[in-house]
């Protein structure tokens, strides 16, 4: 049978980001929820169980619990710190931690670091949820292996795409703190239009030249692994004279060219060619502005069953600092959002 789309585009980031891990690649994602009563290790330890059966990518995590003051004393810009402090085998697994609060014991947040080439950003939010559901219910609501049959994504070869199970020695290792702070906004949520009118301004103010986004490439997948980024640029002249809605008309033009390009892939040489292109080609666009646009998540947001128990009211996250290093450059930066609810959750970085 074929490679479908999901399979190829899975297959591309694998292959994209350096072998084998390093402390840079990890995506630190942190949701968090109010509850009647913050779930136990032991229901985190229950719950994410479900998460291994049939999984091709992950067989265990490193499960950790950690009690803060109130949530200004876990920071967005802290996220690396507590990767880099508290997950010493980050080559083997992911990191999952409870995250609960002396000042507010009515709040509980789930916090993960996992690695970029098999997990993105938008898929560590689908698992956050996928867990929590599966904390309220008491049964499996990942349905990974359920999943992958729906979707016909091929497993029996992913072993060879997989990054080494070993440990590295790298300078990005002990890196504690991005070089970019975060400014963070809630405001009304917006339509994309609108949301890239204020993403072009932020392009602007910069002098940018390259207007990088980063693409959901399975939006119709419901899969809580992979990597199905794709990475698109809009040239500065594009973003000067297009509206919000004609810079997201060229982007997702240039998505299927992409989408063609990648539809051309099928031997593990193919994607560890193209793998191995990705990053020097995004390096010849200098001055890049990135934006990362999650759009409307409230149907996740835990309310449909059970919402006394566990309803999500925010989601904080950054790129790994493999990615997200550049942003401190001059004439660079990153916009990220999600909404929830009514509310647009801005992330802006600025240079430290």
């Amino acid at each position: 049978m074929p490679l479908s789309m999901t399979d190829k585009i899975i297959r591309l980031n694998l292959m994209s980001f350096p072998r084998p891990l390093n402390a840079a690649q990890f995506y630190p994602a942190l949701s968090t929820y109010s509850v009647e009563r913050p779930f136990s290790l032991e229901d985190f330890r229950g719950a994410v169980g479900h998460f291994f059966e049939g999984n091709p990518f992950f067989t265990k995590c490193h499960l950790i619990e950690r009690e803060f003051e109130s949530p200004e004393e876990f920071p967005v810009e802290s996220f690396q710190a507590l990767v880099v402090d508290e997950y010493p085998n980050f080559y083997d697994g992911f990191l999952l931690m409870s995250v609960t609060y002396k000042s507010n014991p009515g709040v509980q947040g789930i916090f993960t670091a996992f690695p970029m080439s098999l997990q993105d950003g938008y898929r560590c939010f689908q698992f956050h949820q996928a867990l929590m559901s599966t904390m309220k219910a008491g049964e499996d609501r990942f349905r990974i292996a359920e999943q992958l049959a729906e979707l016909q994504v091929h497993t029996a070869d992913l072993d060879e795409y997989l990054p080494v199970r070993k440990p590295s020695v790298d300078e990005n290792d002990t890196v504690r703190v991005m070089p970019w702070t975060v400014r963070e906004t809630v405001e009304p949520a917006m339509r994309i239009g609108t949301f890239l009118e204020a993403a072009k301004a932020e392009f602007q103010k910069r002098a940018s030249e390259n207007l990088l986004v980063m693409k959901n490439a399975s939006y119709a997948a419901s899969l809580p692994l992979g990597n199905h980024l794709m990475f698109l640029f809009v040239p500065r002249d594009v973003v000067d004279r297009s509206s919000g809605n004609e810079i997201r008309d060229y982007y997702n033009e240039k998505a299927l060219e992409t989408e063609k390009t990648v539809a051309q892939l099928e031997t593990l040489e193919d994607f560890t060619k193209a793998g191995a292109a990705l990053f020097p080609w995004i390096g010849t666009h200098p001055r890049r502005f990135a934006v990362n646009n999650y759009g409307d998540v409230s149907r996740l947001d835990g309310s449909d069953f059970l919402p006394a128990k566990g309803t999500l009211v925010q989601y904080q996250w950054h790129m790994p600092y493999v990615v997200s290093g550049g942003a401190a450059q001059e004439g660079a930066g990153m916009f990220k959002t999600i909404s929830i609810n009514g509310k647009a959750f801005h992330f802006v970085t600025e240079r430290r």
